[in-house]
């Protein structure tokens, strides 16, 4: 298999309905995938491995913008709710663009910053069930 590097450029991301990727400084989807720890007991076996529950999230820093019907204000005026999500990665290529859908919750992002930084949101959301992946 011959190397491939690509830059992270164009993604599409859709929160609650929300066109995202225009304001988006960073992005990273997790799906959370815990390892168990070993569980040693005196059997012939010796030794097992623990069941665990996987924590997906997606994570997103973007550039504060808050307008009406922006993504802060959506964040703040739908706090607890569940919204759909969608991420496009390498949209315009063909033979790589990827896709994963799901359920997110909804919080309100913190605030704030020091002087004269450009405001950004940085927030990381709990999805609800691992996110669906597949190739449009």
């Amino acid at each position: 298999m011959a190397l491939t590097v690509r830059r992270l450029k164009v993604i599409t991301l859709t929160i609650g309905g929300i066109s995202v990727e225009c304001q988006l400084a960073s992005w990273t989807l997790d799906p959370g995938v815990q390892t168990g720890d070993y569980i040693y007991t005196y059997c012939p076996d010796g030794a097992a491995i623990g069941e665990t529950d996987d924590q997906p999230t997606l994570a997103a820093t973007t550039y504060a913008k808050w307008t009406a019907g922006g993504f802060e204000d959506f964040l703040w005026l739908n706090r607890g709710t569940v919204a759909q999500f969608q991420l496009d990665h390498h949209p315009n290529i063909t033979g790589e663009h990827v896709r994963w859908t799901g359920s997110l919750m909804v919080q309100p992002a913190p605030v704030g910053g020091d002087r004269g930084d450009n405001e950004q949101t940085e927030i990381t959301f709990q999805l609800v069930g691992p996110p669906a992946y597949s190739r449009p």
